[in-house]
């Protein structure tokens, strides 16, 4: 099977998570500036990091699953998309020593429950849906460049007021970007900045931009 966004086409695969509207929303709005260097974690089928190549100078794409990993590198061939690097790695923990990006994308496994098999760990988070998306802040800053940012795609059924105090904890000032309602959850697309001696919890903008 295929989906279509703008004029990319994606392959997926029974494996790996397919693009969804958590997907879309995040790829709608991407902060990605020309001659960033970006890293897209949990990439998938690559639809970020794909999307994100036309403008980036650089994007290098993490993945855990193999899989994922294989389609999305197929995926970047198909879309012409040359300045994309993949590689296997557990959110941070193959990011070499000195890497740093001015801007990292995270559409996280954010749903509540726990999974054991490959795909289903692409979207079960833990409790509350939060265990992965916690385990990227607390290791975040330090992969940023002075300046550099961050686009997290989050869920109302994650404990927003929570998420907004973990923000504030990390001293990042941010802001919701852009966010859609669904039938059973609202999901938002957080961008945000690490400033030194500024700490500011995200604030709900409406999504406006």
């Amino acid at each position: 099977m295929a989906f279509h966004f703008r004029d990319l086409v994606f392959r997926t695969h029974e494996l790996v998570y397919p693009p969804a509207e958590d997907s879309v929303l995040l790829a709608s709005n991407l902060d990605v500036g020309k001659g960033d260097h970006m890293l897209d974690v949990g990439t998938g089928t690559g639809i970020q990091a794909i999307v994100a190549s036309s403008r980036a100078e650089k994007v290098l794409a993490v993945d855990i699953n193999p899989a994922a990993l294989k389609i999305a590198e197929e995926n970047a061939i198909l879309n012409n998309a040359k300045n994309v690097e993949f590689r296997a790695s557990d959110l941070f923990s193959r990011i070499k020593e000195g890497e740093r990006f001015d801007l990292i994308v995270f559409n996280p496994p954010y749903l509540p429950g726990s999974e054991d098999d490959i795909l289903g760990k692409s979207w079960a988070g833990g409790c509350r849906g939060r265990e992965v998306i916690d385990r990227f802040l607390d290791s975040v800053p330090k992969h940023l460049r002075e300046g550099g940012r961050f686009e997290l795609l989050v869920s109302s059924l994650n404990d927003l007021e929570s998420v907004g105090e973990k923000f504030k904890e990390k001293g990042f000032t941010s802001r919701v970007v852009a966010k859609e309602k669904l039938w059973f959850e609202e999901l938002y697309v957080i961008l945000a900045t690490k400033q030194a001696g500024y700490k500011k919890a995200f604030i709900d903008d409406g999504g406006n931009r």
